[in-house]
């Protein structure tokens, strides 16, 4: 069974909306997608430059990472549903839109297991600073990447890639939430308000890790 991941837990955890975390989860499995995250990219992998022919044990990552949206989420839905009524429901509503978003080809990137490992251990140390309630000092994710083990990332070129495949791809999102995903009438005003507030929260996550 798929789980909200650690830190978006802990966000929930703390304002104690603990029901209905499963409907919050924003993961899916992207594996079986490859053949047409390729087809979408041109048969590039946008991080490295490198074809489908030379990517070495491949894996489907999401560019803008699950736990950031997820945490976007949790701590818009604490901020704005204490003592709501419908806000359960609204705030499915609202991750079912972000799961259609991050989950779909404009997030989905086909990289090697080495450039996706070495991506994600910068992410998660962001993840707990950004979770932290030490105040600690502002560091961005390239200073992050620079200081452990995705320095070849950053020295041979491809963070850049990376950095602006993100940007990219909340800029995509974004767009998409507001102008399509709000245009239904089926959702809660409820669930609107969590989307606009998940997508200015990520935003404002995104530029303190420097990717503004």
């Amino acid at each position: 069974m798929v789980v909200l991941t650690r830190s978006a837990q802990r966000v929930l955890d703390a304002a104690e909306k603990k029901d209905g975390a499963e409907a919050l989860v924003l993961r899916e499995s992207v594996t079986s997608k490859a053949d047409a995250v390729w087809a979408y990219r041109g048969g590039v992998d946008v991080y490295s430059g490198a074809t489908r022919e030379d990517t070495l044990k491949p894996q489907v990552d999401h560019q803008l990472e699950v736990q950031l949206v997820e945490m976007a989420l949790v701590r818009t839905y604490a901020q704005q549903g204490r003592g709501a009524q419908g806000v359960s429901m609204a705030a499915a509503q609202a991750a079912d839109a972000l799961r259609t978003a991050l989950n779909g080809l404009d997030n989905l990137n086909v990289t090697s297991a080495r450039h996706n490992q070495a991506k994600r251990g910068p992410f998660t140390a962001a993840i707990n600073r950004l979770q932290s309630d030490r105040g600690l000092r502002a560091v961005t994710v390239e200073q992050l990447a620079r200081q452990g083990r995705a320095k070849w990332l950053v020295e041979n070129g491809d963070w850049y890639r990376i950095e602006r495949a993100v940007v990219e791809s909340y800029d995509q999102a974004a767009t998409w939430l507001r102008d399509e995903a709000l245009r239904t009438d089926e959702r809660l005003p409820g669930a609107q308000r969590v989307i606009e507030g998940s997508v200015e929260e990520l935003g404002s996550m995104l530029n303190s890790l420097g990717l503004g």
